[in-house]
């Protein structure tokens, strides 16, 4: 670890170390949340974990292999390892790996169906797997005519896109059948469906464009121009708001899928690069590796609602389920930031923002929040 990253950390805990045992003193103590943070760590090939009720990591889950995607369904947690063509269990209760399911071949994305079944994309060879995480095993496996990149799922349908081939194919989950291929015209970046299923949004950096799909029949419904090569989509809690980010620019799209629009283009801090929304709030928050600053826009006025100096390289940000606090991890230390919204938000409140900052593992791939009583 670098040691710039240490003595942020120490600086960090110098300045709140004692604002978890000293707020008593001169205001109402924060609700402590009881849950697991998971981080799949590169560099360490390792899963680690911390006590979010204290804010403290408390063991390491080597894997042996480099870990990707943290996945959670009924009541278990699996990890993919792309390189070695692994999914492997978490022992959540034991903190250790449990059993390992090999793909076909290296895994390139991996999601959960609302049937809990996970669904992962492999290339060489490119395949469709269907995994039931109770028995742990593969339902069945569908041969793909290229090699996947992104996908998404809504209901019984998967949606696949490529990279280079500039196809997307659905596909039924029941059935394992290939229910059609919609040419894009040029590789994609990004997809998801609309919350009803009835459209599919796909992003394609290479012309800035944003493409709408019939969920159905997969027929193009229109091109939408962007300023910026799409990346990164997020949707506000009722899907009525898609919003778009592109490492390198500093602003952020904001789509209404129902009406099949570019709505408007905000600036959103300095390079966006993560995002995340809280339901209750009703706020979109966004991270900044440029500026190291974690940004927070109300969606419905579309307005700055505060924002946070972090430090380091915030990447990706995540709520707890409570939504009381947001957990920052550092894109190269892992460390994380854990940043209270209640005061964050309250701008006659001169406390600090960030209540505290823990290690994890370093170079985060994913992180996933896990209540300590499921």
């Amino acid at each position: 670890m670098r040691s710039t990253d240490l003595s942020r950390r120490s600086l960090f805990a110098a300045t709140f170390g004692t604002a978890l045992g000293s707020a008593a003193c001169s205001r109402a103590l924060a609700t402590r949340y009881f849950g697991w943070l998971f981080v799949a760590s590169a560099a360490d090939k390792s899963i680690t974990v911390a006590d979010l009720s204290e804010f403290r990591r408390v063991t390491n889950i080597p894997l042996g292999e480099t870990p990707a995607q943290l996945l959670q369904t009924r009541g278990k947690v699996f990890v993919t390892c792309p390189e070695a063509g692994l999914l492997i269990e978490i022992d959540k209760g034991q903190f250790r790996p449990g059993a390992k399911l090999a793909m076909p071949g290296r895994i390139a994305n991996a999601a959960v169906a609302d049937s809990g079944l996970i669904v992962i994309a492999t290339s060489q060879p490119a395949t469709l797997v269907l995994v039931d995480p109770v028995s742990r095993s593969i339902r069945y496996k569908v041969a793909l005519p290229f090699d996947p990149a992104v996908l998404d799922i809504n209901g019984e349908v998967v949606a696949l896109a490529s990279e280079s081939s500039g196809q997307l194919m659905r596909i039924s989950l029941r059935s394992g059948g290939v229910l059609g291929i919609s040419q894009l015209g040029e590789p994609c970046g990004a997809l998801r469906f609309r919350k009803d299923g009835q459209l599919i949004l796909a992003g394609l950096p290479r012309s800035r464009q944003l493409v709408t799909l019939d969920g159905q029949t997969g027929a193009l419904l229109a091109r939408l121009p962007l300023h910026f090569a799409p990346g990164r989509f997020c949707f506000n809690a009722d899907g009525g708001q898609m919003f778009v980010i592109a490492t390198g620019e500093d602003s952020v799209a904001i789509v209404s899928p129902f009406q099949n629009q570019i709505d408007q283009t905000i600036v959103a801090g300095r390079q966006p690069y993560a995002m995340a929304v809280s339901a209750t709030r009703n706020l979109l928050l966004i991270t900044n590796p440029e500026s190291g600053d974690l940004t927070i826009l109300d969606i419905e006025t579309r307005k700055l609602a505060a924002s946070v100096h972090v430090g380091g390289e915030p990447g990706e940000v995540l709520l707890t389920p409570d939504e009381e606090y947001a957990l920052v991890l550092s894109r190269d230390s892992g460390d994380v930031a854990v940043v209270r919204m209640k005061t964050v938000l309250d701008r006659a409140n001169r406390t600090k923002p960030i209540l505290t900052m823990f290690p994890m593992g370093s170079s985060p791939q994913s992180a996933l929040v896990i209540p300590q009583d499921v």
